[in-house]
């Protein structure tokens, strides 16, 4: 295997224990909220918020950890904010090879999804123990 490519085998694993990490997440918060029994729009945004989180940080820190090789394909991240949204941009390059780039895009959608799924998180905490 070429050093320099990432191990595909390790990324789909890393992706299916992320995923399957966020499910967890969300069901376990869920049943601890009562999101089941009575949803109500700050549980449910919470649990999501949760989930996505544990997605991102799974699969963003693992990936950093065991293929450390797709950061260099990162430039630069920037918020950018159009009226009332709030997006996170992240740069990155292309790699030539259309796998490759896929694993790019879903490394620096996990990187973006662990950062926005914070700011949720802080908030509905600050609410709940300074409201």
């Amino acid at each position: 295997m070429d050093p320099g490519k990432p191990n595909f085998a390790r990324l789909r694993t890393l992706q299916v224990s992320a995923v399957m990490a966020g499910v967890s997440v969300f069901v376990i918060s869920g049943l601890l909220m009562g999101v089941f029994r009575a949803p109500g729009v700050a549980t449910v945004v919470l649990a999501l918020a949760f989930a996505s989180a544990t997605f991102g940080a799974v699969f963003y820190f693992g990936a950093l950890l065991l293929e450390g090789s797709l950061q260099k394909y990162i430039l630069s991240d920037e918020t950018v904010i159009q009226g009332d949204d709030v997006k996170m941009v992240t740069h990155t390059a292309s790699s030539g090879d259309p796998v490759i780039d896929k694993w790019i895009g879903t490394y620096a959608f996990a990187r973006n999804l662990f950062g926005m799924s914070i700011v949720p998180i802080l908030i509905l905490a600050a609410l709940y123990y300074f409201g």
